[in-house]
């Protein structure tokens, strides 16, 4: 009686196998690990989006609901303005030294009297008021536009510049 040979894999069919194997893995393992690093750069850059767009929309809800806009400059174009808050206090917004936008009660003489707004991840190059129908009395309601430019950098140590203009009407009641 004559036995089959017993077939089975040969150590050459092995290696081979495990070595595709590896390399189909590290392909992979790349290939996540830079889906993993992009994920963490998107959330960042979010995060510093959020931040700065409840910034600015806080500053504009205040600015929205103040009186008496003094521009500092007989132009209308300025970068810091002051006004009265809802509360009938005096309120400053301005640019700080380190890029962040400040806000005070009163006039702002020095940075360490300006709250910063903004994450120190977000350099602001430039903020631009420019104020429009104070001080006339044809029923115009004041109106303030706020231009900001600057960068934002992530941890991984790539930046981004944005351009943000938005605009605000003084609410004011009309009865």
């Amino acid at each position: 009686m004559s036995r089959a040979p017993l077939r089975g894999y040969t150590l050459l069919e092995l290696i081979v196998s495990i070595g595709l194997f590896s390399l189909v893995m590290v392909v992979v393992l790349v290939a996540y690990i830079a889906l993993i690093s992009n994920d963490r750069q998107a959330r960042a850059t979010n995060e510093l989006t959020t931040s700065l767009s409840f910034a600015i929309e806080s500053m504009m809800r205040n600015i929205r609901t103040g009186t008496n806009y003094s521009c500092g400059s007989g132009n209308g174009t300025c970068s810091q303005i002051t006004f009265l808050d809802s509360q009938n206090q005096q309120a400053t917004y301005r640019l700080r030294s380190d890029g962040a936008i400040g806000q005070c009660s009163g006039t702002c003489l020095t940075d360490a009297q300006a709250v910063a707004l903004t994450s120190q991840q977000i350099a602001i190059e430039t903020l631009t008021f420019y104020v429009r129908g104070v001080g006339t009395t044809d029923g115009i309601q004041p109106q303030v536009t706020v231009i900001i430019k600057g960068t934002m950098g992530t941890d991984a140590g790539k930046t981004t510049s944005f351009v943000i203009e938005t605009s605000g009407t003084q609410r004011l009641i009309d009865i």
